[in-house]
């Protein structure tokens, strides 16, 4: 792929670009201001569309230097809307974009669609693992109110 094809769907809206020419990541654009209240979850829009193609996702990352948190984040291929980003504002302060600023970035991966076939579990783990079911997040969750 040679060229991200992107429109405007706003005459002051920002096509995204990157700081650095091998960055992974596009930077997307405020297009309106948005105030977020602390702890609050928000919509910011930025007037673009994105032909992304088939055989590709768009991930909606944070940026390094942000305090802010996103949600969601899926743009798939074929998808003709208006490229919106969910903010999580995890401050006691509130959170204000102003039109240009960088609100997030998008990174373009390759993604495999294989059929869905349903099994037994027994199936799926035919193969043991010396990892099991441990780790991570099953771990926190096991944790009794309170544990580290």
């Amino acid at each position: 792929m040679d060229n991200l094809r992107i429109a405007r769907l706003r005459p002051d809206a920002r096509i995204p670009t990157r700081k650095h020419p091998a960055d992974a990541g596009l930077d997307l654009y405020a297009v309106e201001t948005v105030t977020l209240a602390p702890y609050a979850v928000g919509i910011v829009p930025t007037g673009i569309t994105i032909d992304i193609p088939a055989g590709l996702v768009g991930l909606v990352k944070p940026k390094g230097r942000s305090d802010h948190l996103l949600g969601a984040g899926v743009v798939d291929a074929g998808y003709q809307g208006e490229i919106l980003v969910k903010v999580v504002n995890p401050s006691p302060l509130p959170l204000t974009f102003q039109p240009g600023d960088a609100v997030g970035q998008l990174v373009l991966l390759p993604v495999l669609t294989p059929a869905v076939e349903e099994v037994s579990p027994e199936e799926v783990h035919r193969r043991a693992s010396s990892r099991g079911a441990t780790g991570g997040i099953v771990n926190q969750r096991e944790r009794k109110p309170g544990e580290r």
